[in-house]
């Protein structure tokens, strides 16, 4: 990765207008997987004085600022109360402590990423991604999203619902990237299935929820998933394997939320 200029912005509009300014302007939160990519450009803008990090609560929701590391994400007492500890589960499985000191939550959202376990775990919830300028969406709908977003990522809101969770990633080392995951959750007595790192970014399989939450055997549920979502071979793991695997795991999280 080559950058001409590094640029500190003094508030969002600051950081909003020199985003605006070239189209090789970035945004810098964590900066581990823009230097991954290895891509260049002209002015990398850090919003570390903006006050975007942190996580709080009131009665309906949780806040999650951008700057959050996904290290403070997964140790923190609020993220822990949600389904009995799954969602902060998923988070810590991703490389290393250090790692995670310096990946944010802002950042690995707004870059999409194909692999990542922490859009995996929030996919089955109810999260809005809120941006600068003012503009809302859900967390399926930003995915969805075709091209490049228009914003800043300010923070995500998740609602508080009770339920059960279930989190696996297949992986060939402890530290290694996901060869595929998933995100089974069952909430107010419905089921939300999410399959990650196929190798596109997660999605949830809803025919298969229906069947879930019809009544239909878990069995059935997981071969509906793998019917309705594409998998592809990568370099690790066939395309065929990818589908047994989800056909395995979509059943064990199915019938673990449903214990």
């Amino acid at each position: 990765m080559r950058v001409q200029n590094y640029y500190l912005a003094k508030s969002l509009q600051d950081a909003y207008d020199k985003l605006k300014e070239n189209p090789r302007n970035a945004i810098i939160a964590g900066g581990l997987w823009m230097k991954k990519l290895g891509q260049n450009y002209e002015t990398l803008i850090d919003l570390s004085n903006l006050n975007l990090g942190g996580i709080s609560e009131d009665k309906e929701n949780i806040y999650v600022g951008a700057m959050t590391t996904l290290r403070e994400f997964e140790t923190s007492p609020i993220i822990n109360s949600l389904f009995d500890g799954v969602i902060a589960f998923g988070v810590r499985e991703i490389m290393g402590p250090a790692f995670r000191n310096m990946a944010t939550v802002g950042g690995s959202i707004y870059g999409r990423y194909a692999f990542s376990d922490l859009i995996a775990t929030l996919l089955p919830l109810d999260v809005t991604v809120e941006l600068f300028p003012e503009r809302k969406m859900s967390l399926e709908e930003f995915l969805n999203f075709r091209g490049k977003i228009d914003g800043i990522v300010t923070r995500i809101v998740i609602k508080k619902e009770e339920g059960k969770a279930f989190f696996k990633k297949a992986k060939t080392t402890a530290l290694d990237f996901p060869l595929i995951n998933f995100c089974i959750v069952k909430r107010n007595g419905k089921h939300y299935i999410s399959v990650g790192s196929r190798p596109a970014v997660a999605a949830l399989a809803k025919n298969a929820m229906v069947a879930a939450d019809k009544g239909e055997s878990f069995e059935k549920a997981a071969l509906l998933a793998v019917e309705e979502l594409s998998f592809a071979d990568s370099t690790l793991i066939s395309k065929e394997y990818r589908r047994d695997l989800t056909k395995v795991y979509v059943r064990r999280g199915l019938e673990e939320v449903n214990k």
